[in-house]
């Protein structure tokens, strides 16, 4: 049972380990998806039936979801891979232990 999450990784190409803050929702595309659907469509419960509020999250998950964020570019800056790769060595060093 020796097998890693980077062994996972290793074997499934396609999928793509993507690091965010720990918690910054501004940078997590999830988290900006789900308060754009609270702010526009389940704050104050204005629905009374439920079929139109699956058709309004639907709607606005279309026109607003996750996959149209783009991070900042300091995410692509050199010195903030470095400290984040740096981070990620200590933690599996310390895993490691």
């Amino acid at each position: 049972m020796g097998s890693t999450t980077e062994d996972w990784l290793a074997a499934h190409p396609r999928v793509m380990l993507f690091w965010l803050p720990t918690y910054c929702p501004r940078a997590n595309p999830i988290e900006r998806a789900f308060g754009d659907v609270h702010d526009c469509c389940t704050r104050n419960h204005q629905r009374n039936r439920l079929p139109d509020l699956v058709a309004d999250l639907e709607d606005r998950l279309h026109l607003n979801g996750p996959w149209k964020y783009k991070l900042s570019d300091l995410y692509d800056e050199p010195a903030v891979t470095t400290a984040v790769e740096k981070i990620a060595a200590e933690e599996r060093a310390k895993v490691a232990a």
